[in-house]
Parts: structure tokens; C-alpha cells; sequence
């Protein structure tokens, strides 16, 4: 798809002509055409992804209910065509799971069917989109009526862009996002609802810290160890590959652990920084499913890259590609389990039924031919009629069943986004491997899709879950009874938010470590209570200040004014080095950042990052010196300006320094730094000449000779 071509509006064409000519080339896209089977532009539904249809169908009509009247509910025949021609084209660009281009021209067309009396996307204008904005209001819910508004909003853009429309006017979304606060009483029910139950989350860190040998368990604890690590999402894991832990040296040289993920809904490859607490167990749990999936992911590379060959497995003969394989070599080959009954019953078994599961592949009708093709000769008779078959099955004709039936469906990728191959993947699994300890159901010559469900169907039991539903249950695997042993993998996320409120992380970081575009949906996910508010807002200081100065300013918490020596209710400005006291609603920075020669900054004693910061700004004030020092040896012009600008400021970083390191300074101490009067204000408008002689004076002070200032460095560096 990143090959596709945007439509480009002719110039000189009317409305409708060009209507006509964007149609025309939409249907010569192939975004959801499938192998051997194009896209059906005369039809209604589409089939476009594994198992999902689209129907262009009216705003609110259900199609999938037995009531649904083709004759009458679907689009009007004068939008229809242009409903599919915008879907497809915004899905060959970003294909979504979620189509909602669709619905947003259904609520125009309800809309211009009651305002216009015709459904022509030509004559769309403000009004007609007011009244579509009100029919999506009274069908959806606040928060769907919202997204949706907003795809409204991206289609009237793209007809007055492309000159679909006699009106050239843009509308703009008038629905504003819910608000998610909702009292007290909503927020705990919210939290109660959204965030993982206590003893479910213990029973998973007893069950990994057993050391589960059965692959459903290690798949199940470790994804979740890893979910726990940093918020990703499930679909995310499929995504994850093999290799993507990493190792950054921080600030104090020692290795933090990052996970790459790709962030889904627009996000992309990040890499997110695991907490030193969870270190060893996300590590562990890479080891883990590595462990099991070494040898599907060597299969994953066998199959792409031989795609003319069946992969030979442990079972499997190892006899050329194109001989005929005998009835006990066949069912090797594919893993039958007979049971009780002969391997040439059961693999007469085994045929009439995959050649019924075949029937509703159009797709795999060179599958049917050649199983049809071994089932015609074989004896209808029993055991005695074996001499009589004849053998066309080969390791190339089951190749062919292997390719167009149990490959997963965006094979060699794990999903449609087709970021991550399977050769790489972290969870990479052979069919079955999943769902039993061996036996028939594994198949070692293909791989299995793990979609969303499968790692939530393993946390989770509905009221009414089958005998088998349950089986799948970890929790009841274990011997962990209750409906309080049950959750969902997205109520991870909701707990790694709300313990980042709780430490109070910002919302900027929280919202790249969750892989988040929008900053608006954190509140979604923070589930902190209104006591654990209050006691937050009394921790740093408002209402209460029983926190010294040096450890609000390690934490960086609000620091009020009043406690740094100023008759004023605000709070402080952060800098590089300590706190600022400036109004800035006021004037900016008179001083253009350069604080440590301001009186209005303060430093704060016993913040040890700040003096970490202050001694790493001496350093590089002394290599400035030396090359300014080498500078006016050379006689380079500005050299000596450098000089006196370097030598200044490392006095007063020395002095500063001093302080910070005199044991009769207590930690919390604020120290004052003093100022020289410089603004860079003053200093730009005596070099435009708009100050008097004298003032420019004070500000251009006499330039000290170099060698002076040469013997000045020289003795406070103790040459």
C-alpha cells in the first residue's frame, strides 16, 4: 500500500465531472483485493480482512439481522459508488481496523436525502453537515459520536480539496470529547471496573514464579510479565521481535532496559524504558518464550524462503518433494491422529473432512483438486482394497494445502500492519502449540495466528463460557477459583497509567511510554483516587510544607515563592541549575537563560542533580578558557571577548561551588546568585545605538587587556 498514488482533481471539471473521474480511478485500486480473487465492486459486502466484511448499508441499519431488507436499506444508488471509492482509497493509504469513512458517509447521505431530497455528494454544504452531526448524535454515544464527527470533518475536507462539491466551504466538528470526570462515586467505579483485581494479579506472579513448563502457561504469564513491563497493548505483542530488548548506559553510566515496540494507531517503533523493579522479570520472560518459539521461527524462515517445498518435521518422511507418499507417510507428514481406527480410515476421515472445510475457501480450489484427486483412488472397501490404491499424494502437493489453507493469513508477517515477520517475532508458535501438550493437534509444518483474543481468553471466563472456555483458563488451570480470578490484558495499561500518576511522571512522558499520540486520553487511563489527590497536593507543599526545600527540589515538586524569600503566592519556575523567581507574565528572561548571573535565581543546596549540572557547566567553562587562552595568545580577533566572558562566570560558578560544598551550609539552604547587570535587552539596544553614551557605557564597559586577564586565569587555575 505505500505505493498508492493520491487522487488529483483535473482542473476546469464541474462537481459531478468530477465525481465521475474520482470513482473511475478508485476502482483501480487494489488495497483489498486478495490473491487470485479481486475486490467485487458491484457488491454490497466486501469481504476485506481475515473474517470481516464491510457492508454499505444506511446509518443504523444492522445488516447482519434477519430483518435486513436489501431491497431497501442499503446506500442510495447515487452515493454508493462514492462511498466505496472513498473507503477504499483512505484504506489503500492507512488501512484500519475500524472503518469509520463508511459511517460518516452514511450520516451525510441521511442527511442529504432529508435536506436535498437526493443523495448527491455534490451537493453537500455547512447545513448538510450540521443535520449529519445531529443524526450521529442520536445514534451513537458521546464518545463514538465524537471520533466519528471527526471523520465527518477529514470527509469534507477531502471534497472541497478535491472539488467534489459546488460548495467550497470546510465544516468543522462542533462535538467536543466526553468528559471523563464524573464524581467520585464514577471514578471508583471506573477504577474498580478498568483496573486488574489484586488477587488476580497475584495469582499470575505466583504461577510465572512456579516456572510453568506447559507452553500455554509460559506464553500466558510471561506476555503478561511483559505487558506489565511497560503499557503496550495486545495486539502490540505479535509485534515485538525477538531481539528487542536493548541496553542504554543513563546518566551514572550504568545499562537501563528499553523494549522496542510498535505502538499501534499511528505511533510506531519506540523504545520504552522498563523500571529497574521489573528488570530481571522481563528479562526472564524473554527467555522464556524464546525458549519455545526457536523452533517455529526457524520454520517461519524455512517457509519464506522456500515457498515451492513442505517443510520436513520430526514425523515427517524424508523423501524427495515429488515422491508419492504411502498412506502411513501421508499421515506422518500432516500429523493425523488415528485413534483407535486403521491410518488409512482415518486418512480417509481426514480428507472428507478438510475437503468440507474447503468447500467455503474459494481461495484453495487447487487444495480441493489434489485431495479429491488421492480420495478417488483409494478402494472404497476396508483393509483389503489397500493394494488397490493408488498414491498421489506428495510433500509438494500437501506444499500447496500448507499455502492456501493453514498458513496464518498475513503470513510471512504476524499481522496486517505487516511491520514484524514471523522469523523475527518474539511469539512465533507451530498450529497447536497452544492448545494441547502434543498429540493431533500440533502441527509442526505451520504456524498459528495469535490474534487479540487468544491471550484474553486465557485470563478470562465469561458468565456463561463453555466447558472448553474454561479449560483455557489459566486461573482454573491452577486451582485459582472466583470470579475475582479473571481480567483483561488492557487492564494492564490502566495499571501502569495510574501507578505513573501516582508517581507523579508527566503527562508528556506518560504518553510516549504508553505510545500515545493524543495527551488528552492519559485522564482516560488514570485511575487515582480523590484521597490519594488531596494527599499528593498536601506531599508538595500546598495547604502544608512539611517537606524541606532540597527534597521537593530533588523530586521536582512545586516550590511556592514565599518559602524562597519572596512575598508572593505563586510557585516557582524550574531551571537548569535551581529555581527561578521571575514573573514572566510580566517580561521573558531579561537575562536570555543565562541564570547563574542573575539575581533572581536561586539555588537550593543538597539537590544533587542540580549540583551535578552546576559542576558539569564549570567543566566547560574551563575548556572554553583554554581555547580562548590559545585564542589571544594567536591574536584571533573576539578571542579576548571570550576571555572575559568565560573568566566571569567561572568565578561565580566557583564561588557557587564553594558554598555548596561548605559544611556549614545545611541542606535546603537557598542561595542567592548574584548579579552583573547584563540584559540582553540593554545590551541589543545600545548596539542599534538607541541608548545614551552613558547608558551604553555601563553596559560596554572597558574590554580588559588580554594579557591581563591571561595572568588573571592563570593564577586562579594555579599555572
Amino acid at each position: 500500500m505505500a505505493n498508492v498514488i493520491s487522487f488529483r482533481p483535473r482542473k476546469g471539471l464541474e462537481a459531478q465531472n468530477q465525481v465521475e473521474e474520482f470513482i473511475a480511478w478508485s476502482k483501480g485500486l487494489t488495497g483489498f483485493d486478495k490473491p487470485g480473487l479481486p475486490l467485487d465492486w458491484e457488491a454490497w459486502r466486501w469481504k476485506i480482512w481475515f473474517g470481516r466484511s464491510l457492508d454499505f448499508v444506511k446509518l443504523g441499519v444492522k445488516s447482519q439481522y434477519l430483518s435486513f431488507d436489501a431491497t431497501k436499506e442499503l446506500l442510495d444508488p447515487n452515493i454508493m459508488d462514492f462511498a466505496k471509492a472513498y473507503v477504499l482509497q483512505h484504506q489503500s493509504l492507512n488501512a484500519t481496523k475500524n472503518i469509520q469513512e463508511v459511517i460518516a458517509v452514511r450520516a451525510v447521505e441521511a442527511a442529504l436525502i432529508e435536506m436535498e431530497a437526493l443523495a448527491d455528494i455534490t451537493k453537500v454544504n455547512l447545513h448538510v453537515y450540521d443535520r449529519a452531526c445531529e443524526l450521529i448524535k442520536s445514534h451513537y454515544t458521546p464518545a463514538a459520536a465524537y471520533r466519528i464527527g471527526g471523520h465527518v470533518q477529514k470527509l469534507s475536507e477531502f471534497v472541497v480539496k478535491n472539488r467534489l462539491a459546488e460548495s467550497g466551504d470546510v465544516w468543522v466538528n462542533p462535538l467536543k470529547r466526553p468528559n471523563d470526570a464524573h464524581g467520585h462515586q464514577k471514578n471508583k467505579d471506573d477504577a474498580d471496573k478498568k483496573m486488574p483485581p489484586s488477587e488476580a494479579l497475584n495469582a499470575i506472579a505466583e504461577i510465572w514464579s512456579a516456572c510453568p513448563t506447559d507452553h500455554r502457561d509460559i506464553f500466558v504469564s510471561s506476555n503478561c510479565a511483559l505487558l506489565l513491563s511497560s503499557p503496550g497493548r495486545v495486539g502490540e505483542l505479535n509485534l515485538l521481535a525477538a531481539d528487542a530488548l536493548t541496553y542504554k548506559n543513563n546518566r551514572d553510566g550504568k545499562p537501563e532496559l528499553f523494549i522496542n515496540w510498535y505502538g499501534k494507531k499511528g505511533f510506531g517503533f519506540s523504545q520504552k524504558a522498563v523500571p529497574e523493579v521489573w528488570r530481571s522479570f522481563t528479562e526472564e520472560s524473554f527467555r522464556r518464550i524464546k525458549e519455545i518459539t526457536e523452533a517455529p521461527r526457524r520454520l517461519a524462515k524455512f517457509l519464506e524462503e522456500n515457498p515451492n517445498e513442505f517443510p520436513v518435521h520430526e514425523r515427517c518422511p524424508n523423501i524427495g518433494q515429488d515422491t508419492p507418499l504411502s498412506i502411513r507417510q501421508a499421515a506422518d507428514a500432516i500429523c493425523i491422529s488415528t485413534g483407535n481406527s486403521s491410518v488409512r480410515a482415518g486418512l480417509r476421515t481426514w480428507i472428507r473432512g478438510m475437503l468440507t472445510k474447503l468447500e467455503k475457501k474459494p481461495m484453495c480450489s487447487a487444495s480441493k483438486a489434489i485431495l479429491q484427486e488421492q480420495l478417488d483412488n483409494m478402494y472404497e472397501g476396508q483393509r483389503t482394497g489397500e493394494s488397490k490404491d493408488v498414491h498421489t499424494l506428495t510433500l509438494r502437493k500437501l506444499n500447496v494445502l500448507l499455502r492456501e489453507y493453514w498458513l496464518p493469513p498475513y503470513f510471512p508477517y504476524t499481522d496486517d500492519s505487516k511491520k514484524t515477520k514471523y522469523q523475527h517475532a518474539l511469539n512465533c508458535y507451530f498450529y497447536g502449540q497452544l492448545n494441547a501438550k502434543g498429540g493431533g493437534c500440533l502441527k509442526p509444518y505451520t504456524l498459528q495466528y495469535i490474534d487479540n483474543g487468544v491471550l484474553n481468553k486465557s485470563l478470562s471466563i465469561p458468565p456463561r463460557a463453555t466447558k472448553e472456555r474454561k479449560k483455557s483458563n489459566i486461573f482454573r488451570r491452577w486451582g485459582y477459583q472466583g470470579v475475582e480470578y479473571s481480567m483483561t490484558t488492557h487492564q494492564f495499561r490502566h495499571y501502569l497509567n495510574t501507578i505513573a500518576a501516582k508517581g507523579r511522571v508527566g503527562e508528556v512522558e506518560i504518553a510516549r511510554w504508553s505510545g500515545r499520540l493524543d495527551i488528552g486520553q492519559n485522564k482516560v487511563y488514570n485511575h487515582v483516587s480523590d484521597d490519594e489527590r488531596v494527599e499528593s497536593v498536601r506531599g508538595i507543599g500546598l495547604g502544608n510544607q512539611p517537606t524541606t526545600l532540597a527534597t521537593l527540589s530533588r523530586k521536582n515538586e512545586p516550590i511556592l515563592l514565599k518559602d524562597l524569600g519572596v512575598d508572593d503566592d505563586r510557585v516557582a519556575h524550574y531551571t537548569e541549575f535551581g529555581v527561578c523567581v521571575h514573573d514572566f507574565a510580566a517580561e521573558p528572561c531579561p537575562k536570555f537563560r543565562d541564570c547563574l548571573i542573575c539575581k533572581k535565581h536561586k539555588c537550593i543546596k543538597g539537590d544533587a542533580e542540580k549540583e551535578r549540572r552546576i559542576r558539569f557547566y564549570r567543566d566547560g567553562l574551563a575548556e572554553t578558557l583554554d581555547q580562548a587562552t590559545r585564542g589571544v595568545d594567536q591574536e584571533f580577533y573576539g578571542a579576548d571577548r571570550w576571555l572575559a566572558y568565560s573568566m566571569d562566570r567561572l568565578e561565580r560558578v566557583n564561588a557557587l561551588i564553594g558554598i555548596m560544598d561548605d559544611p556549614s551550609v545545611s541542606d535546603g539552604a537557598v542561595i542567592v546568585c548574584s548579579d552583573n547587570g547584563y540584559s540582553a535587552l540593554e545590551k541589543g539596544l545600545a548596539a542599534q545605538g538607541k541608548l545614551t553614551a552613558s547608558d551604553a557605557t555601563k553596559i560596554e564597559s572597558d574590554k580588559p587587556k588580554a594579557k591581563a586577564e591571561l595572568e588573571k586565569l592563570r593564577k586562579l587555575m594555579g599555572r
